[in-house]
């Protein structure tokens, strides 16, 4: 199940982040559909909104993912795609190209490098930035994350009233 958190310590570019539960992509993983989902939706984005500022690597591998909650070979080439474009770039260049998403623990870093779902949910607020993390907002959310919002961002649980 995913999760909705604060980094610790806090990151001043992105003071929260959606964040999966268990790890998403080549085994061993989880791949636990509402994670899934989330790192697949996330690519949905990086894929159809501007600005496009990833290598063509990444935008075509972005894509090719569709949003079935299951990590597919499409997903784990996507998820390989930016981790490489991470690793090449002068900026992260500590970055682990193994095709798997982990959950951020410990803050936005490990050592010198960004965890894949930090970088994820970035590149997500800079093309939705007027309504993050009201992701639920952006055309094509899945239910699922829809209620995950609802759960963890609007605090509004399904049977509330």
């Amino acid at each position: 199940m995913a999760i909705f958190s604060a980094p610790k310590p806090p990151h001043p570019q992105l003071p929260v982040i959606f964040n999966v539960s268990g790890v998403v992509g080549a085994a061993p993983a989880k791949n636990l559909r509402e994670d899934v989902l989330l790192v697949q939706f996330a690519f949905k984005v990086i894929a159809d909104l501007p600005p496009r500022t990833e290598s063509p690597e990444v935008a075509a591998a972005a894509k090719a993912v569709k949003l079935t909650g299951i990590a597919d070979t499409a997903t784990i080439n996507a998820i390989r795609a930016l981790q490489q474009f991470r690793a090449d770039s002068k900026h992260n260049p500590s970055k682990v190209v193994d095709g798997r998403v982990s959950p951020a623990r410990g803050g936005y870093n490990y050592g010198a490098a960004i965890w894949t779902i930090a970088n994820l949910n970035n590149m997500v607020k800079n093309r939705a930035f007027d309504i993050w993390p009201r992701i639920d907002k952006i055309p094509g959310c899945p239910v699922e994350l829809r209620q995950l919002v609802s759960r963890e961002v609007t605090g509004v649980r399904k049977g509330s009233g």
